[in-house]
Protein backbone atom coordinates (compact mmCIF):
# COMPACT_ATOMS: atom_id res chain seq x y z
CA UNK A 1 0.00 0.00 0.00
CA UNK A 2 1.39 3.51 -0.77
CA UNK A 3 0.99 6.42 1.17
CA UNK A 4 0.44 9.84 -1.00
CA UNK A 5 3.46 12.18 0.78
CA UNK A 6 1.96 15.14 -1.25
CA UNK A 7 -0.92 14.74 0.72
CA UNK A 8 0.68 14.98 3.76
CA UNK A 9 3.42 18.17 2.78
CA UNK A 10 1.26 20.40 1.29
CA UNK A 11 1.42 22.43 4.62
CA UNK A 12 3.03 25.43 2.94
CA UNK A 13 -0.46 28.13 2.42
CA UNK A 14 -1.48 27.28 -1.01
CA UNK A 15 -5.06 27.23 0.09
CA UNK A 16 -5.91 31.05 1.51
CA UNK A 17 -7.99 28.98 4.69
CA UNK A 18 -7.16 25.52 4.73
CA UNK A 19 -3.82 23.21 5.34
CA UNK A 20 -4.11 19.44 6.43
CA UNK A 21 -1.61 17.47 9.07
CA UNK A 22 -1.14 14.21 10.32
CA UNK A 23 1.98 13.14 12.50
CA UNK A 24 3.88 10.32 11.36
CA UNK A 25 6.41 8.14 13.33
CA UNK A 26 8.97 6.70 11.28
CA UNK A 27 11.08 3.79 12.87
CA UNK A 28 14.38 5.27 11.29
CA UNK A 29 13.82 7.28 14.61
CA UNK A 30 15.68 4.63 16.54
CA UNK A 31 18.69 4.58 14.39
CA UNK A 32 18.67 8.40 14.19
CA UNK A 33 19.20 8.34 18.30
CA UNK A 34 21.60 5.26 18.27
CA UNK A 35 23.94 7.35 15.89
CA UNK A 36 23.50 10.11 18.03
CA UNK A 37 24.17 7.90 21.34
CA UNK A 38 27.36 6.46 20.08
CA UNK A 39 28.96 10.23 19.25
CA UNK A 40 27.86 11.58 22.38
CA UNK A 41 28.95 8.25 24.38
CA UNK A 42 32.61 8.84 22.61
CA UNK A 43 32.67 12.23 23.47
CA UNK A 44 32.06 12.24 27.61
CA UNK A 45 34.22 9.51 27.61
CA UNK A 46 37.35 11.56 26.85
CA UNK A 47 36.25 14.13 29.74
CA UNK A 48 36.67 12.26 32.61
CA UNK A 49 39.17 9.42 31.23
CA UNK A 50 42.56 11.11 32.06
CA UNK A 51 41.39 13.13 35.37
CA UNK A 52 40.33 9.36 36.87
CA UNK A 53 44.07 8.47 36.94
CA UNK A 54 45.74 11.69 37.32
CA UNK A 55 48.68 10.40 39.42
CA UNK A 56 49.82 8.39 36.15
CA UNK A 57 49.13 11.88 34.00
CA UNK A 58 51.32 13.51 36.23
CA UNK A 59 54.15 10.36 35.73
CA UNK A 60 53.79 9.97 32.27
CA UNK A 61 53.53 13.88 31.45
CA UNK A 62 56.23 15.20 33.95
CA UNK A 63 58.43 17.01 31.83
CA UNK A 64 55.59 19.20 30.09
CA UNK A 65 53.21 19.42 32.79
CA UNK A 66 53.28 23.60 34.11
CA UNK A 67 53.62 24.48 37.45
CA UNK A 68 56.60 24.66 39.96
CA UNK A 69 54.26 23.48 43.11
CA UNK A 70 53.02 19.83 43.27
CA UNK A 71 49.36 22.08 43.99
CA UNK A 72 49.82 24.34 40.20
CA UNK A 73 50.50 20.96 38.51
CA UNK A 74 47.57 19.01 39.47
CA UNK A 75 45.57 22.00 38.70
CA UNK A 76 46.92 21.84 35.40
CA UNK A 77 45.78 18.35 35.41
CA UNK A 78 42.60 18.92 36.35
CA UNK A 79 42.17 21.23 33.55
CA UNK A 80 42.35 18.51 31.22
CA UNK A 81 38.45 18.14 32.43
CA UNK A 82 38.04 21.97 33.08
CA UNK A 83 38.17 22.57 29.75
CA UNK A 84 34.96 20.89 28.75
CA UNK A 85 33.16 23.80 30.61
CA UNK A 86 35.49 26.47 30.11
CA UNK A 87 35.03 25.65 25.94
CA UNK A 88 31.21 25.70 26.63
CA UNK A 89 30.53 29.29 28.01
CA UNK A 90 31.84 31.42 25.12
CA UNK A 91 31.33 28.52 22.53
CA UNK A 92 27.11 27.65 23.64
CA UNK A 93 25.26 30.51 21.29
CA UNK A 94 27.22 30.12 18.22
CA UNK A 95 26.24 26.38 18.71
CA UNK A 96 23.10 27.06 19.22
CA UNK A 97 22.63 29.39 16.77
CA UNK A 98 24.06 26.33 14.00
CA UNK A 99 21.84 24.26 15.32
CA UNK A 100 18.62 26.28 14.99
CA UNK A 101 19.98 27.67 11.72
CA UNK A 102 21.42 24.45 9.87
CA UNK A 103 19.76 22.00 11.59
CA UNK A 104 21.15 18.57 13.04
CA UNK A 105 22.55 16.99 10.69
CA UNK A 106 24.78 19.61 9.73
CA UNK A 107 25.50 19.91 13.68
CA UNK A 108 26.27 16.15 14.39
CA UNK A 109 29.03 16.10 11.33
CA UNK A 110 30.97 18.79 12.80
CA UNK A 111 30.66 17.41 15.94
CA UNK A 112 31.81 13.78 15.05
CA UNK A 113 34.79 15.46 12.79
CA UNK A 114 35.76 17.42 15.73
CA UNK A 115 35.32 14.50 17.89
CA UNK A 116 37.30 12.97 15.68
CA UNK A 117 40.39 15.32 14.95
CA UNK A 118 40.81 15.81 18.86
CA UNK A 119 41.23 12.03 19.71
CA UNK A 120 43.96 11.44 17.41
CA UNK A 121 45.59 14.86 18.38
CA UNK A 122 45.87 13.12 22.00
CA UNK A 123 47.31 10.57 20.75
CA UNK A 124 50.39 12.78 18.94
CA UNK A 125 50.39 14.20 22.53
CA UNK A 126 51.16 10.89 23.84
CA UNK A 127 53.94 9.80 21.81
CA UNK A 128 55.98 13.12 22.40
CA UNK A 129 55.94 12.47 26.42
CA UNK A 130 59.53 11.36 27.68
CA UNK A 131 60.91 9.55 30.29
CA UNK A 132 62.37 12.43 32.76
CA UNK A 133 65.45 10.56 33.05
CA UNK A 134 66.11 10.98 29.17
CA UNK A 135 66.47 14.73 30.41
CA UNK A 136 67.84 14.72 33.77
CA UNK A 137 71.12 16.55 33.12
CA UNK A 138 70.21 18.62 29.99
CA UNK A 139 67.56 20.98 29.21
CA UNK A 140 64.00 19.58 27.29
CA UNK A 141 63.49 19.89 23.97
CA UNK A 142 60.69 22.05 22.25
CA UNK A 143 59.24 18.91 21.29
CA UNK A 144 59.32 17.44 25.19
CA UNK A 145 58.04 20.25 26.27
CA UNK A 146 54.68 20.67 24.07
CA UNK A 147 53.51 16.77 24.93
CA UNK A 148 51.62 18.14 28.03
CA UNK A 149 49.96 21.10 25.42
CA UNK A 150 49.44 19.00 22.65
CA UNK A 151 47.60 17.17 25.00
CA UNK A 152 45.27 19.72 26.48
CA UNK A 153 45.04 21.24 22.68
CA UNK A 154 43.26 17.29 21.53
CA UNK A 155 40.96 17.62 24.59
CA UNK A 156 40.13 21.87 23.38
CA UNK A 157 38.92 19.63 20.36
CA UNK A 158 36.62 17.10 22.19
CA UNK A 159 35.70 20.24 24.64
CA UNK A 160 34.17 21.93 21.43
CA UNK A 161 32.52 19.03 20.13
CA UNK A 162 30.80 18.57 23.13
CA UNK A 163 29.10 21.81 23.16
CA UNK A 164 27.49 20.74 19.87
CA UNK A 165 26.54 17.80 21.29
CA UNK A 166 24.72 18.76 24.66
CA UNK A 167 22.25 20.74 23.22
CA UNK A 168 20.91 18.10 20.54
CA UNK A 169 18.96 15.16 23.03
CA UNK A 170 15.55 17.42 23.28
CA UNK A 171 16.04 18.67 19.81
CA UNK A 172 16.71 15.54 17.98
CA UNK A 173 14.03 14.17 20.62
CA UNK A 174 10.88 16.30 19.79
CA UNK A 175 12.38 16.11 15.64
CA UNK A 176 12.15 12.73 15.61
CA UNK A 177 9.67 11.63 18.31
CA UNK A 178 5.61 10.82 19.63
CA UNK A 179 4.14 13.11 21.86
CA UNK A 180 4.52 9.92 24.61
CA UNK A 181 8.13 9.26 23.87
CA UNK A 182 9.98 12.49 23.92
CA UNK A 183 11.17 12.35 27.43
CA UNK A 184 12.18 8.61 27.24
CA UNK A 185 14.26 9.97 24.03
CA UNK A 186 15.97 12.76 25.81
CA UNK A 187 16.70 10.34 28.64
CA UNK A 188 18.36 7.97 26.39
CA UNK A 189 20.29 10.41 24.57
CA UNK A 190 21.32 11.94 27.99
CA UNK A 191 21.98 8.14 29.21
CA UNK A 192 24.11 7.97 26.39
CA UNK A 193 26.32 10.55 27.29
CA UNK A 194 26.27 9.09 31.22
CA UNK A 195 27.76 5.81 29.90
CA UNK A 196 30.04 7.11 27.85
CA UNK A 197 31.59 8.62 31.53
CA UNK A 198 30.95 5.57 33.24
CA UNK A 199 33.11 3.74 30.75
CA UNK A 200 35.73 6.85 31.15
CA UNK A 201 35.71 5.78 34.94
CA UNK A 202 36.64 2.23 34.85
CA UNK A 203 38.46 1.92 31.73
CA UNK A 204 41.50 4.05 32.22
CA UNK A 205 42.43 2.31 35.58
CA UNK A 206 41.80 -0.88 34.13
CA UNK A 207 44.79 -0.36 31.17
CA UNK A 208 47.34 1.84 33.47
CA UNK A 209 48.04 0.41 36.31
CA UNK A 210 48.95 3.21 39.09
CA UNK A 211 52.82 3.72 39.64
CA UNK A 212 55.10 3.18 42.20
CA UNK A 213 53.76 4.29 45.17
CA UNK A 214 57.10 6.16 46.32
CA UNK A 215 56.53 8.80 43.76
CA UNK A 216 53.27 10.46 45.25
CA UNK A 217 51.20 12.25 42.64
CA UNK A 218 51.66 15.57 44.34
CA UNK A 219 55.39 15.40 44.60
CA UNK A 220 56.06 15.00 41.44
CA UNK A 221 58.48 17.31 39.62
CA UNK A 222 61.40 15.89 37.52
CA UNK A 223 61.52 12.50 38.70
CA UNK A 224 65.03 10.96 39.58
CA UNK A 225 64.55 7.80 38.13
CA UNK A 226 61.24 6.05 36.86
CA UNK A 227 60.15 3.03 38.25
CA UNK A 228 60.00 -0.76 36.56
CA UNK A 229 57.91 -2.71 34.28
CA UNK A 230 57.13 -4.18 37.56
CA UNK A 231 54.29 -1.79 39.70
CA UNK A 232 55.78 -2.66 42.51
CA UNK A 233 59.22 -2.09 41.73
CA UNK A 234 61.25 1.09 40.44
CA UNK A 235 64.96 0.04 40.00
CA UNK A 236 65.54 0.92 36.20
CA UNK A 237 64.19 2.81 33.08
CA UNK A 238 62.01 0.58 31.32
CA UNK A 239 59.25 0.89 34.21
CA UNK A 240 58.66 4.42 32.48
CA UNK A 241 58.34 2.20 28.96
CA UNK A 242 55.68 -0.12 30.18
CA UNK A 243 53.42 2.56 31.52
CA UNK A 244 53.68 4.74 28.33
CA UNK A 245 52.65 1.79 26.39
CA UNK A 246 50.30 1.51 28.49
CA UNK A 247 48.97 4.86 28.14
CA UNK A 248 49.65 4.77 24.41
CA UNK A 249 47.10 2.00 24.37
CA UNK A 250 44.41 3.71 26.01
CA UNK A 251 44.88 6.90 23.44
CA UNK A 252 44.83 4.78 20.44
CA UNK A 253 41.68 3.05 21.87
CA UNK A 254 39.62 6.56 22.21
CA UNK A 255 41.03 7.93 19.21
CA UNK A 256 39.52 5.11 17.48
CA UNK A 257 36.27 5.19 19.65
CA UNK A 258 35.88 8.69 18.27
CA UNK A 259 36.18 8.08 15.03
CA UNK A 260 33.94 5.40 14.15
CA UNK A 261 30.71 7.05 14.99
CA UNK A 262 31.17 9.89 11.85
CA UNK A 263 31.15 7.11 9.06
CA UNK A 264 27.23 6.55 9.60
CA UNK A 265 26.36 10.40 10.54
CA UNK A 266 27.98 11.07 7.26
CA UNK A 267 26.26 8.19 5.16
CA UNK A 268 22.76 8.50 6.97
CA UNK A 269 21.82 10.94 9.46
CA UNK A 270 18.98 13.04 8.05
CA UNK A 271 18.01 16.75 9.55
CA UNK A 272 14.47 16.05 10.07
CA UNK A 273 11.76 13.65 8.67
CA UNK A 274 9.43 14.51 6.14
CA UNK A 275 6.53 14.78 8.26
CA UNK A 276 6.28 15.87 12.05
CA UNK A 277 5.85 13.22 14.98
CA UNK A 278 3.39 15.77 16.93
CA UNK A 279 0.73 18.45 16.42
CA UNK A 280 2.58 20.52 18.06
CA UNK A 281 6.08 19.98 16.70
CA UNK A 282 3.78 20.86 13.44
CA UNK A 283 2.21 23.56 14.68
CA UNK A 284 6.10 25.17 16.15
CA UNK A 285 7.89 24.56 12.49
CA UNK A 286 4.77 25.99 10.19
CA UNK A 287 4.12 29.42 12.74
CA UNK A 288 8.26 29.73 12.64
CA UNK A 289 8.33 29.99 8.80
CA UNK A 290 5.31 32.20 8.43
CA UNK A 291 5.03 34.51 11.79
CA UNK A 292 6.88 37.93 12.18
CA UNK A 293 5.47 39.38 14.40
CA UNK A 294 4.70 37.55 17.47
CA UNK A 295 4.66 37.85 21.15
CA UNK A 296 5.00 35.39 24.25
CA UNK A 297 2.30 33.85 25.51
CA UNK A 298 1.62 31.82 28.57
CA UNK A 299 -0.01 28.53 29.04
CA UNK A 300 -2.94 29.63 30.99
CA UNK A 301 -4.41 31.86 28.25
CA UNK A 302 -3.88 29.25 25.16
CA UNK A 303 -6.90 30.37 23.21
CA UNK A 304 -7.51 28.35 19.78
CA UNK A 305 -10.32 29.69 17.29
CA UNK A 306 -10.43 25.91 16.11
CA UNK A 307 -9.76 22.70 18.21
CA UNK A 308 -8.78 19.78 16.94
CA UNK A 309 -11.08 16.31 17.95
CA UNK A 310 -9.26 13.76 20.14
CA UNK A 311 -8.98 11.01 17.04
CA UNK A 312 -6.79 12.88 15.09
CA UNK A 313 -3.66 12.63 17.31
CA UNK A 314 -4.02 9.11 18.73
CA UNK A 315 -2.35 6.48 17.15
CA UNK A 316 -3.42 3.15 16.40
CA UNK A 317 -3.00 0.15 18.74
CA UNK A 318 -2.02 -1.85 16.06
CA UNK A 319 -0.02 -1.96 12.88
CA UNK A 320 -3.17 -3.87 11.34
CA UNK A 321 -4.28 -1.04 9.65
CA UNK A 322 -0.86 -0.30 7.82
CA UNK A 323 0.44 -3.08 6.73
CA UNK A 324 4.22 -2.46 6.10
CA UNK A 325 6.00 -2.71 2.71
CA UNK A 326 9.50 -2.58 1.98
CA UNK A 327 9.95 0.59 0.02
CA UNK A 328 12.51 3.70 0.03
CA UNK A 329 11.44 6.87 0.97
CA UNK A 330 11.77 10.27 -0.78
CA UNK A 331 12.07 13.46 1.09
CA UNK A 332 11.02 15.64 -1.69
CA UNK A 333 7.66 17.53 -1.41
CA UNK A 334 4.73 15.71 -3.91
CA UNK A 335 6.80 12.23 -4.06
CA UNK A 336 5.00 8.91 -3.30
CA UNK A 337 6.57 7.37 -0.02
CA UNK A 338 5.13 4.03 1.18
CA UNK A 339 4.76 3.34 4.63
CA UNK A 340 7.39 0.41 5.50
CA UNK A 341 9.70 3.13 7.45
CA UNK A 342 6.67 4.52 9.16
CA UNK A 343 6.18 3.44 12.94
CA UNK A 344 2.67 4.40 13.24
CA UNK A 345 0.52 6.93 11.63
CA UNK A 346 -3.08 7.66 11.79
CA UNK A 347 -5.67 7.29 9.28
CA UNK A 348 -7.56 10.34 9.73
CA UNK A 349 -6.45 13.84 8.35
CA UNK A 350 -7.67 16.80 9.69
CA UNK A 351 -8.41 19.97 7.91
CA UNK A 352 -7.51 22.95 9.99
CA UNK A 353 -7.96 26.73 9.25
CA UNK A 354 -4.78 28.14 8.79
CA UNK A 355 -5.28 31.31 11.45
CA UNK A 356 -5.42 30.92 14.63
CA UNK A 357 -5.09 33.35 17.99
CA UNK A 358 -2.13 31.41 19.32
CA UNK A 359 1.07 34.32 19.89
CA UNK A 360 4.40 32.69 19.86
CA UNK A 361 7.77 34.08 19.73
CA UNK A 362 9.14 31.75 17.26
CA UNK A 363 9.02 33.72 14.21
CA UNK A 364 10.98 36.19 16.06
CA UNK A 365 14.03 34.70 15.26
CA UNK A 366 17.42 33.48 17.56
CA UNK A 367 17.92 36.87 19.22
CA UNK A 368 14.29 36.84 19.50
CA UNK A 369 13.73 33.22 21.42
CA UNK A 370 17.04 33.98 23.33
CA UNK A 371 15.84 37.17 24.97
CA UNK A 372 12.03 35.77 25.26
CA UNK A 373 13.44 32.47 27.36
CA UNK A 374 15.48 34.70 29.56
CA UNK A 375 12.68 36.72 30.52
CA UNK A 376 10.60 33.62 31.55
CA UNK A 377 10.59 34.02 35.47
CA UNK A 378 10.58 29.99 36.05
CA UNK A 379 13.17 29.06 33.31
CA UNK A 380 15.13 31.71 34.96
CA UNK A 381 15.02 29.85 38.63
CA UNK A 382 15.23 26.28 36.91
CA UNK A 383 18.58 27.68 34.98
CA UNK A 384 20.16 28.19 38.78
CA UNK A 385 18.95 25.07 39.79
CA UNK A 386 19.85 23.16 37.61
CA UNK A 387 23.15 24.88 37.10
CA UNK A 388 24.16 24.16 40.81
CA UNK A 389 22.99 21.30 40.61
CA UNK A 390 24.66 19.79 37.57
CA UNK A 391 27.84 21.55 38.33
CA UNK A 392 28.17 19.86 41.90
CA UNK A 393 28.12 16.43 39.46
CA UNK A 394 30.79 17.48 37.60
CA UNK A 395 33.10 18.82 40.24
CA UNK A 396 32.42 15.86 42.20
CA UNK A 397 33.73 13.49 38.97
CA UNK A 398 36.36 15.23 38.21
CA UNK A 399 37.76 15.26 41.76
CA UNK A 400 36.25 12.12 42.50
CA UNK A 401 39.78 10.97 42.68
CA UNK A 402 41.49 13.36 44.42
CA UNK A 403 38.50 13.11 47.64
CA UNK A 404 38.57 8.98 48.00
CA UNK A 405 42.82 9.12 47.39
CA UNK A 406 42.72 10.69 50.86
CA UNK A 407 40.57 7.43 52.53
CA UNK A 408 41.65 4.61 49.80
CA UNK A 409 45.00 5.54 49.09
CA UNK A 410 46.21 3.12 45.45
CA UNK A 411 42.85 1.63 45.64
CA UNK A 412 41.69 0.79 42.05
CA UNK A 413 38.10 0.40 43.27
CA UNK A 414 37.88 4.63 43.10
CA UNK A 415 37.60 3.75 39.69
CA UNK A 416 34.58 1.54 40.04
CA UNK A 417 33.45 3.91 42.71
CA UNK A 418 32.76 6.23 39.91
CA UNK A 419 31.36 3.95 37.58
CA UNK A 420 28.52 3.10 39.85
CA UNK A 421 27.72 6.06 40.39
CA UNK A 422 27.34 6.94 36.59
CA UNK A 423 25.62 3.36 35.68
CA UNK A 424 22.93 4.07 38.52
CA UNK A 425 22.41 7.40 37.12
CA UNK A 426 21.92 6.12 33.62
CA UNK A 427 18.70 3.69 35.68
CA UNK A 428 18.07 6.87 37.29
CA UNK A 429 17.99 8.48 33.92
CA UNK A 430 15.80 5.68 32.59
CA UNK A 431 13.20 5.62 35.03
CA UNK A 432 12.91 9.45 35.34
CA UNK A 433 12.49 9.56 31.94
CA UNK A 434 9.20 7.19 31.75
CA UNK A 435 7.82 8.59 34.90
CA UNK A 436 7.66 12.26 32.85
CA UNK A 437 6.15 10.87 29.97
CA UNK A 438 3.31 8.78 32.03
CA UNK A 439 2.66 11.65 34.85
CA UNK A 440 3.85 14.90 33.49
CA UNK A 441 4.59 15.99 36.88
CA UNK A 442 7.52 17.73 36.63
CA UNK A 443 7.77 19.86 39.61
CA UNK A 444 6.72 16.90 42.42
CA UNK A 445 9.20 14.57 40.12
CA UNK A 446 11.88 17.48 39.80
CA UNK A 447 11.94 17.88 44.08
CA UNK A 448 12.04 14.51 44.79
CA UNK A 449 14.85 13.74 42.89
CA UNK A 450 16.34 16.67 44.00
CA UNK A 451 15.68 15.83 47.74
CA UNK A 452 16.97 11.97 47.36
CA UNK A 453 20.43 14.02 45.82
CA UNK A 454 20.56 16.35 49.11
CA UNK A 455 20.32 13.16 51.41
CA UNK A 456 23.00 10.94 50.01
CA UNK A 457 25.23 13.49 49.73
CA UNK A 458 24.99 14.43 52.87
CA UNK A 459 25.47 10.42 53.77
CA UNK A 460 28.93 10.57 51.65
CA UNK A 461 30.31 13.40 53.83
CA UNK A 462 29.57 11.47 56.67
CA UNK A 463 30.10 8.04 55.63
CA UNK A 464 33.92 8.29 53.80
CA UNK A 465 34.82 8.91 57.64
CA UNK A 466 34.44 5.54 58.18
CA UNK A 467 36.41 4.68 55.17
CA UNK A 468 34.35 1.76 53.90
CA UNK A 469 34.02 0.72 50.55
CA UNK A 470 31.19 -0.74 50.81
CA UNK A 471 29.61 2.40 51.82
CA UNK A 472 31.09 4.26 49.31
CA UNK A 473 29.82 1.92 46.51
CA UNK A 474 26.32 2.44 48.30
CA UNK A 475 26.05 5.92 48.68
CA UNK A 476 27.69 7.29 45.40
CA UNK A 477 24.91 4.79 43.59
CA UNK A 478 22.07 6.92 45.48
CA UNK A 479 24.22 10.16 44.64
CA UNK A 480 24.49 9.09 40.82
CA UNK A 481 20.71 7.92 40.60
CA UNK A 482 19.55 11.80 41.29
CA UNK A 483 22.22 14.02 39.75
CA UNK A 484 22.34 12.23 36.52
CA UNK A 485 18.25 11.89 35.95
CA UNK A 486 18.12 15.41 37.75
CA UNK A 487 20.64 16.15 34.31
CA UNK A 488 18.18 14.47 32.01
CA UNK A 489 15.46 15.85 33.75
CA UNK A 490 16.45 19.79 33.46
CA UNK A 491 16.78 19.34 29.30
CA UNK A 492 12.79 18.25 28.93
CA UNK A 493 11.53 20.68 31.85
CA UNK A 494 13.58 23.85 30.22
CA UNK A 495 11.50 22.60 26.96
CA UNK A 496 8.15 22.59 28.24
CA UNK A 497 8.77 25.92 30.13
CA UNK A 498 9.79 28.01 26.99
CA UNK A 499 7.68 26.34 24.58
CA UNK A 500 7.92 27.15 21.31
CA UNK A 501 11.14 27.94 21.46
CA UNK A 502 14.00 26.35 20.32
CA UNK A 503 15.07 23.35 22.24
CA UNK A 504 18.79 23.48 21.57
CA UNK A 505 18.62 27.13 22.97
CA UNK A 506 16.84 26.08 25.97
CA UNK A 507 19.51 22.97 26.37
CA UNK A 508 22.14 25.20 25.66
CA UNK A 509 21.32 27.97 28.34
CA UNK A 510 20.95 25.25 31.28
CA UNK A 511 24.32 23.43 30.14
CA UNK A 512 25.58 26.68 29.87
CA UNK A 513 25.10 27.43 33.85
CA UNK A 514 25.88 24.53 34.35
CA UNK A 515 29.29 24.65 33.33
CA UNK A 516 29.68 28.13 35.03
CA UNK A 517 29.09 26.94 38.17
CA UNK A 518 30.99 23.98 37.25
CA UNK A 519 34.26 25.94 37.12
CA UNK A 520 33.62 28.11 40.05
CA UNK A 521 32.86 24.78 42.07
CA UNK A 522 36.21 22.93 41.06
CA UNK A 523 38.32 25.70 41.72
CA UNK A 524 36.97 26.66 45.19
CA UNK A 525 37.10 22.36 45.93
CA UNK A 526 40.15 22.50 44.55
CA UNK A 527 41.73 24.86 46.84
CA UNK A 528 39.80 23.26 49.72
CA UNK A 529 41.47 19.76 49.19
CA UNK A 530 44.96 21.28 48.70
CA UNK A 531 44.90 23.89 51.21
CA UNK A 532 42.80 22.21 54.07
CA UNK A 533 41.11 18.69 53.95
CA UNK A 534 38.97 16.89 51.62
CA UNK A 535 36.19 16.38 54.48
CA UNK A 536 35.85 20.52 53.85
CA UNK A 537 35.20 20.33 50.43
CA UNK A 538 32.20 17.46 50.78
CA UNK A 539 30.66 19.94 53.20
CA UNK A 540 31.11 22.66 50.45
CA UNK A 541 28.84 19.62 48.08
CA UNK A 542 26.33 18.97 50.43
CA UNK A 543 25.28 23.11 50.99
CA UNK A 544 25.33 23.61 47.25
CA UNK A 545 22.94 20.35 46.88
CA UNK A 546 20.86 22.03 49.22
CA UNK A 547 21.00 25.40 47.55
CA UNK A 548 19.72 23.69 44.30
CA UNK A 549 17.09 21.45 45.92
CA UNK A 550 15.89 24.99 47.46
CA UNK A 551 16.13 26.73 44.37
CA UNK A 552 13.93 24.49 42.81
CA UNK A 553 10.72 25.31 44.91
CA UNK A 554 10.37 28.15 43.20
CA UNK A 555 9.71 26.54 39.84
CA UNK A 556 5.97 26.89 38.99
CA UNK A 557 4.60 23.79 36.43
CA UNK A 558 4.08 25.87 33.75
CA UNK A 559 4.05 23.45 31.08
CA UNK A 560 3.46 24.61 27.71
CA UNK A 561 4.38 22.38 25.40
CA UNK A 562 2.10 19.74 27.31
CA UNK A 563 -0.77 22.56 27.22
CA UNK A 564 -0.40 22.88 23.72
CA UNK A 565 -0.40 19.16 22.45
CA UNK A 566 -3.61 18.76 24.94
CA UNK A 567 -5.40 21.41 23.43
CA UNK A 568 -5.61 19.73 19.93
CA UNK A 569 -6.12 16.09 21.61
CA UNK A 570 -8.43 16.41 24.54
CA UNK A 571 -11.06 19.02 23.42
CA UNK A 572 -13.87 17.74 20.91
CA UNK A 573 -14.44 21.14 18.31
CA UNK A 574 -18.10 21.60 17.54
CA UNK A 575 -16.42 24.78 14.54
CA UNK A 576 -18.36 23.83 11.45
CA UNK A 577 -14.98 24.56 9.64
CA UNK A 578 -13.18 21.35 10.71
CA UNK A 579 -13.97 18.20 8.32
CA UNK A 580 -12.88 14.90 8.67
CA UNK A 581 -12.13 12.64 5.93
CA UNK A 582 -11.06 8.72 5.93
CA UNK A 583 -8.36 7.57 3.82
Amino acid sequence: MAFEMSDLDNFTGKSNSQMQFQPILYRRRWFILAMFCCCSMSNSYHWIHLNIISDRVLYIWNVSIPGRTAAERQLAVDTLSIVYMIAYIPLIIPATWLLDRHGLRFTMILATCLNALGGWIKCVGGVLAVDPNTVTNESPTFAQMSAFPVLMIGQIMDAVAQVFILGIPSALAVTWFGELEISTATALGVLANQLGTALGFCIPPMIVASPPTKYEPTNYSILPAAPSSSPSDASNDSGYQFFHQNVMYLLYIGAAVNTLPAIPVLCFFKKEPPTEPTLAQYHRKRTSASMTNVTMYSAETLNFSQQLPLECCKYPETEGNHTSIDPSEKEADNEVTQVSDIDSFNPRCVIVPQTSSINMFTGKGFKGQLLGVLGNGNFTVLLLSYGVTTGLFYTLGTLLNVILQVYFPGNAAIGWIGFTMIISGMLGSILIGIALDRTRRYRLISLLVSGVALIWMGAFTGLVLLRSLIWMFFASGFIGFALTGFLMMGFDYAAELTYPANEGLTSGLINASAQIFGIIFLFTASHLASSFEVLYTNILFTGLSFVGFFLLIFVKEDLRRSTMQKSFTNVRSKRSSLALYFL
